[in-house]
């Protein structure tokens, strides 16, 4: 990280009612906060409202000249895996 980024910081807070919320911040301030049912469902709530802010952040993938498949694809005859074991009296 170049000390430029925003650094997203998400958790589980508990208010003075009891109630639980996922809190998202940047830096400082709250950027999102929503209200979750148990500390299980807050967790999960927290990591994707972290992976989701840096997937926004994150530049989009840039190719610099198409890509060329180099490999040549010849049609063969199937060839037969496994031969059946010949069963007594069956011809």
């Amino acid at each position: 990280m170049s000390g430029q980024e925003p650094a997203y910081v998400g958790q589980v807070e508990r208010d003075l009612d009891g109630r639980l919320w996922a809190v998202l911040y940047l830096g400082d301030q709250v950027v999102h906060k929503e209200q979750v049912r148990s500390l299980r469902k807050g967790r999960r709530r927290v990591t994707d409202l972290v992976l989701s802010a840096a997937d926004v952040l994150a530049p989009s993938p840039r190719r610099s000249a198409p890509a060329h498949l180099s490999r040549v694809v010849t049609p063969q005859t199937p060839v037969a895996r496994h031969r059946r074991a010949p069963v007594a009296g069956v011809h």
